[in-house]
Formats: C-alpha cells, sequence, structure tokens
C-alpha cells in the first residue's frame, strides 16, 4: 500500500497453488507491527471483491504468518511451526488484555485484536528476546540513536 503498488491476488495464488507467507521488511516510517499486516491481508483481498468469503480467512493468515512463511523462504523444516527437532520460536500474548475481550474466537482474536502491546513474550531457538513485555538485553536507547546516525549517513550520502 506504502508503495502503490496494487492488491496482491492472494486468492490466484491459491489456485495456482503458490507458496505465500507473510513478512515485514521494515522500514522508518513503519510499525513492524505483525498483527496489523495479518488485519491488512485479509482485510484488502476482502475490499477488492467484497466477499467475507474470500481467500485468506483467518486461520490462512496465520497460517501465513507462521509456517506459510517458513516455507515461502525454504525453512520449515526447521521454524514455522511448534514440532519436535525444529527450533524453539514462541510468541507469548497476554490473553487477558481489554483488546481481547470478548474472549471467544481465538484465533480471530489473535489476528484482529491483537497487538504488540499484547506480546509478553518472545522466544527464539529457546532462547528469550522478550519477557515481561521488555526486550532483554536490548538497550532501546542505543538501538534509536544508532538508528537515527545510520540514516543521516544514508540521507547525506545520497
Amino acid at each position: 500500500m506504502r508503495l502503490a503498488s496494487g492488491i496482491m491476488r492472494l486468492p490466484d495464488f491459491r489456485r495456482r497453488g503458490i507458496k505465500v507467507g507473510l513478512g515485514l521488511d521494515g522500514g522508518t516510517n513503519d510499525t513492524s507491527d505483525f498483527h496489523a499486516l495479518m488485519k491488512t491481508a485479509i482485510g484488502l483481498q476482502r475490499a477488492r471483491s467484497k466477499d467475507a468469503g474470500v481467500f485468506p480467512q483467518v486461520h490462512d493468515v496465520l497460517r501465513m504468518a507462521t509456517l506459510g512463511g517458513a516455507e515461502a523462504i525454504g525453512v520449515a523444516d526447521r521454524v514455522g511451526s511448534l514440532t519436535p527437532g525444529k527450533r524453539a520460536d514462541v510468541v507469548v500474548m497476554n490473553p487477558a488484555a481489554l483488546n481481547f475481550a470478548p474472549r471467544f474466537d481465538w484465533l480471530s482474536q489473535i489476528v484482529f485484536n491483537g497487538q504488540p502491546e499484547n506480546v509478553q513474550a518472545v522466544f527464539v531457538d529457546g532462547r528469550p528476546l522478550k519477557l515481561d513485555g521488555r526486550l532483554v538485553d536490548v538497550d532501546t536507547d542505543r538501538v534509536v540513536r544508532e538508528a537515527e546516525a545510520a540514516a543521516t549517513r544514508l540521507r547525506n550520502a545520497a
């Protein structure tokens, strides 16, 4: 949407058997909010077709955000699902948060109501990267300073 590249025709991809995954490449003005990405993936297709039953549905987009992404880049043998022998990559969300109420359809709640603030813990390959809603061993002030310095260098070099 940001680049005005049009809307990907996900239902056509599905009919042709093309593997589809969701991912973020970041950006200086994007939130890198995976929940917003999942909502957008569904919303754009529904707006394009005006059919709430169009692909992807909630379970499809959650799969695209996990195993589908791993399949699309050829690493599904190592990541993308909680399977013995794979890396233990886990996101733990707080289901007691107000934005999840009322809690009756967990998949829809995660996709449509989830926000980054709901993520309480993140484990990658079994190592904690976020605990109790805070990044582990990351000086966020330093990260911001370094990112701004790098952006300034890039702008000045252009």
